[in-house]
């Protein structure tokens, strides 16, 4: 019951993914997405603030940049700079890794956040690139 309320509520949610929200409720066993969550982003910026770290931004950073190589000069893909903010983060920390697409650039505000990039199979859904076989 539990498991269910909470795929209702992904679902509901803004920044959820309709195929990784499909696959943690059990609903589905479709192949991973290859075309980008985000149609034509071309700008990636990864939240390295204090709680971001703390739940694995740096591994996300690291993952978005060796499957970014798939793409080349296609996608920037960069630490967010957020230090004009008062928290200098996307102030969404509970939420993380955050990843910002789209945005203007560092230390500009815009684009879309999507929380809880964690693993290669979310990085490689954002860029719209197979994910590596050990993660599919």
């Amino acid at each position: 019951m539990f498991r269910g309320l909470c795929c209702l509520l992904l679902l509901a949610h803004p920044a959820s993914s309709l195929d990784a929200t499909a696959r943690w409720c059990g609903w589905s066993s479709a192949a991973p997405r290859t075309t980008p969550l985000v149609a034509h982003a071309n700008r990636f910026e990864i939240c390295q603030g204090k709680y971001c770290s703390k739940k694995g931004a740096k591994r996300t950073l690291a993952l978005f940049e060796e499957l970014g190589e798939q793409l080349g000069e296609e996608v920037i893909i960069e630490k967010a700079d957020m230090s004009h903010t008062e928290h200098g983060c996307f102030d969404e920390c509970t939420m993380g890794p955050n990843v910002r697409i789209d945005g203007d650039g560092p230390q500009t505000d815009g684009g879309r956040i999507i929380n809880g990039v964690r693993g290669a199979a979310a990085v490689a859904e954002l860029l719209g690139v197979e994910p590596p076989p050990e993660s599919a």
